[in-house]
């Protein structure tokens, strides 16, 4: 998978050092991670105000989480991302 293949554990460490807050109400299947302030002026309204991760050790929706952070911040927030992997 290349530079994109991360678990769990990596990605949750990589949302926390460029600002994403912890927004879990400890139900479920899924961490959501709130966008950090800085975002929340350019997400769209229609958009989620959150990143959701899957509490599974191994990760099969890494396209999924860049996607969606691609969406939120841009190539800048995705390169910020990736390099804290």
């Amino acid at each position: 998978m290349g530079k994109l293949d991360f678990n769990r554990d990596q990605c949750i460490r990589a949302l926390m050092k460029i600002g994403f807050r912890d927004g879990n109400s400890r139900r479920g299947n899924h961490d959501k991670f709130l966008i950090p302030e800085y975002l929340e002026s350019a997400r769209n309204p229609s958009q989620h105000p959150f990143i959701v991760v899957p509490r599974s050790r191994q990760l099969h929706c890494q396209f999924a989480i860049i996607k969606e952070l691609k969406k939120l911040g841009g190539e800048e927030l995705t390169d910020k991302f990736l390099k804290n992997i």
